[in-house]
C-alpha cells in the first residue's frame, strides 16, 4: 500500500501533537522507514534532476517540524555535531551513510575544548533511519552519489547547535540564525 509525504507529515504531525519525547520520536522514526520504501516517494523527491545539497520539501505550519531531501554527489564526512535542543532523524534512498555517535569524556569546564570518544558506529542502508535527539553527538560519513532524508523537530538555524573537531576538540558554536550572529567559533 502507498505511504505519501503527505501521509508521513499528517502521522509525524498527530505523533507531535502529545510532545517529543524519544518514545514518540522514535514513531516517527519507524514511518519514516515506511515512506522510504515507497517507491513513487523516492521517484518523486530522489530522481536524477533532484538539486545538490538540501531541499526542503515540508515545514509544518503548527508544529515547526521540516521535511528535506539530500542530494551529494561528492563523498562527505562531518565532524561530530548535534542538533541543540531538537531532533533529528535521518533515513537512506541511496547508497549508505555511516553513523558514528560520541560521548564526550571531559567534564565540561573548558567552554573552548572538548575530549570525545566514538562510542558506537553503524551503517545506515537504503530503508534505514536512524535518530539523534537533542544534544547527542553523532557524525556522518558519506560516499559519493548519496541521497537520504531528515526529519528535524524545527529549522536548526534558528537554535544554537554544537560542532566539535575530533582531531583536536576545537569547540565550534553554531548560533542561531535569529540572533543575528553566523556561525562562531570558541
Amino acid at each position: 500500500m502507498a505511504y505519501s509525504l503527505q501521509d508521513f507529515c499528517r502521522d509525524t504531525r498527530e505523533i507531535l501533537k502529545s510532545g517529543s519525547s524519544r518514545e514518540q520520536v522514535e514513531k516517527i522514526k519507524l514511518r519514516m522507514e515506511r515512506l522510504l520504501l515507497d517507491q513513487q516517494f523516492v521517484g518523486d523527491y530522489f530522481n536524477d534532476q533532484q538539486p545538490q545539497g538540501l531541499k526542503r520539501i515540508y515545514i509544518d505550519p503548527q508544529l515547526g517540524f521540516e521535511v528535506m531531501t539530500y542530494r551529494y554527489d561528492q563523498a562527505r564526512k562531518s565532524q561530530p555535531h548535534d542538533h541543540g535542543d531538537s531532533w533529528a532523524i535521518y533515513g537512506q534512498v541511496r547508497e549508505y551513510t555511516e553513523m558514528a555517535v560520541w560521548d564526550r569524556t571531559d567534564d565540561g569546564s573548558d567552554p573552548d575544548r572538548a575530549t570525545l570518544k566514538e562510542k558506537t558506529r553503524y551503517r545506515l542502508n537504503p530503508g534505514q533511519a536512524g535518530v539523534y535527539y537533542g544534544r547527542e553527538l553523532h557524525s556522518a560519513a558519506t560516499p559519493v552519489n548519496t541521497r537520504y532524508l531528515r526529519v528535524t523537530g524545527t529549522d536548526l538555524e534558528n537554535i544554537e547547535r554544537l560542532r566539535i573537531d575530533a582531531a583536536t576538540g576545537k569547540i565550534e558554536r553554531i548560533r542561531a540564525r535569529q540572533t543575528g550572529a553566523a556561525r562562531v567559533s570558541a
